[in-house]
């Protein structure tokens, strides 16, 4: 089983087309708490452009990587965070660029998916939102 395999296991990643690289897990403080930050790249082939709608073709050209920091669920009691480096594409069709999506997070959302289910369970048990928001 590859490393990337074992931490897509571990986190519970759905998304095949997250990599991650031997070394990418590192401990460093993040909001002066110390945490986890696992390091790992969104990159495939898109079907067709997500603002024009032209499938893909050598028009739809790669246009680097934006990163992207997205909070997961703890691990070991630590905060844990993933730097998501998302490939960037530009359509020459309508000159515009977009980035790639994931079902980790929502368009434009930093929280991923199952911290919000973690949250909403915890919602329903009797406590404060500001033991919810501290834990």
């Amino acid at each position: 089983m590859s490393h990337t395999n074992c931490i897509s296991t571990l986190l519970d990643l759905k998304d095949k087309n997250i990599t991650f690289s031997k070394n990418c897990i590192q401990e460093t403080q993040i909001k002066n708490v110390r945490s986890k930050l696992i390091l790992g790249t969104l990159s495939f082939q898109p079907t067709h452009c997500y603002h024009c709608g032209h499938s893909f073709d050598s028009n739809i050209i790669k246009h680097g990587f934006k990163t992207s920091r997205i909070k997961l669920v703890k691990i070991s009691g630590f905060d844990a965070y993933l730097d998501l480096k998302k490939q960037r594409y530009k359509c020459r069709h309508c000159d515009r660029t977009f980035t790639l999506e994931t079902s980790l997070v929502n368009p434009n959302c930093f929280i991923s998916t199952p911290v919000k289910q973690a949250i909403f369970l915890e919602a329903s048990h009797k406590k404060t939102e500001t033991d919810i928001a501290r834990e």
